[in-house]
């Protein structure tokens, strides 16, 4: 089956340069030209690594994308950029990419950065596959499915009851059994979970702090400010403005 490879790039000529290689190398190729379109395509395509352009509709906005890869999706991704100031190198830095190749570009440059990212993902899986039952022993059955669940979920309100459900153990079981294998409440690390993305979100992304209080899952930006403050000691513009990169 060939490899998944999803470009993201909103300069039509580009794209279709990167599409010709891909294709000519035997890779499976999608384009997209913005956030909501690449979001959309890892549950539709479900590529196994991105070629992601830094500048899409609006300056840096490839960043954003890469730390909502980075935080939620873990598929590895490489940058594309006509940038090597330090300011940007910086910001890339950040979100972790696996690699990254600057316009004008070679061929050579882009398939080996690929395979590289490809052979890199693979040894990965296979370290992990490894340790599967070391890692599957940590937590138990019940308590490793509400934490999947509330993982896979951050996005919106997430109700004990569900969490409760997923675990199939009794209420009172499950408040007790948890809090004794993680260390805390179910609410308090669902709690701890959203605000260590926030803080990421307002270090590394230009987003604007409503839709971070949207993606959340807070209903108002009131309500999100409330609780960074809570957990942070600072709003979320300030913070941003002291920790920001």
């Amino acid at each position: 089956m060939k490899p998944k490879i999803l470009v993201v790039e909103d300069d039509k000529l580009v794209s279709f340069e990167i599409n010709t290689i891909l294709d000519r190398n035997g890779y499976d190729v999608n384009i997209c030209d913005s956030y909501a379109c690449c979001i959309k395509n890892l549950d539709t395509f479900k590529p196994e690594l991105i070629l992601l352009d830094i500048d899409l509709s609006k300056k840096y906005e490839g960043i954003q994308i890469g730390s909502y890869l980075n935080s939620k999706s873990h598929i590895p991704f490489i940058y594309i950029t006509g940038y090597t100031d330090n300011e940007t190198l910086k910001r890339i830095q950040t979100t972790k990419p696996v690699g990254y190749f600057s316009k004008p570009f070679r061929e050579i440059d882009i398939i080996n950065n690929i395979e590289l990212a490809l052979y890199n993902k693979k040894s990965e899986s296979d370290d992990n596959n490894n340790h599967e039952d070391i890692e599957e022993s940590k937590y138990s059955k019940p308590v490793s499915r509400a934490l999947e669940y509330i993982d896979t979920n951050l996005n919106q309100e997430i109700k004990t009851e569900e969490l409760i459900r997923v675990s199939g153990w009794s209420k009172f079981h499950f408040i007790r059994e948890f809090a004794k294998e993680v260390g805390v409440t179910p609410y308090q690390y669902i709690f701890d979970e959203k605000m260590k993305l926030a803080s990421s979100k307002l270090k590394n992304t230009y987003q604007p702090v409503k839709e971070i209080a949207f993606d959340l899952g807070y209903t108002s930006n009131s309500s999100f400010t409330n609780a960074f403050v809570k957990h942070s000691g600072l709003s979320p513009s300030h913070y941003r403005k002291k920790y920001s990169r």
